[in-house]
């Protein structure tokens, strides 16, 4: 899907807080992000087209909400990075954070810990 980094930002304020308005989103976005109302609303705009956002017409405002949880778009974007720069290999990817030590000494410990889970699953 290629969410963008706006897009994300509008997402978790959605998904942390629900239902809100054009407006709303401005004044929550404001000081962090700088966007003026008309670039939310293009935003906003992009992301229904992509099926991200939807809007119910309350009186004169616009009330967006996510169309889908965090973890289901989460997931998705995840698969899409996999696939687009590592061919969908997961040990591709790790091989290369750790040659290019990207790893923390936790990372190790939590990936050694997942793949004992996974074995004893699987024995």
């Amino acid at each position: 899907m290629n969410i963008t980094k706006s897009e994300q930002k509008i997402l978790n304020l959605l998904w942390e807080e629900g239902s809100l308005s054009t407006m709303q989103i401005v004044e929550k976005l404001e000081e962090e992000t700088g966007w003026s109302k008309h670039a939310v609303i293009s935003f906003l705009k992009k992301m229904e087209a992509k099926g991200l956002v939807r809007y119910e017409e309350k009186g004169r405002a616009k009330y967006y909400s996510p169309m889908s949880k965090k973890e289901a778009v989460a997931k998705e974007e995840r698969t899409s990075f996999l696939k687009n720069f590592y061919g969908g290999r997961l040990g591709l990817m790790v091989t290369a954070m750790a040659e290019d030590h990207s790893l923390s000494r936790e990372d190790i410990k939590d990936l050694r810990k997942l793949l004992d889970d996974l074995q004893k699953d699987n024995d």
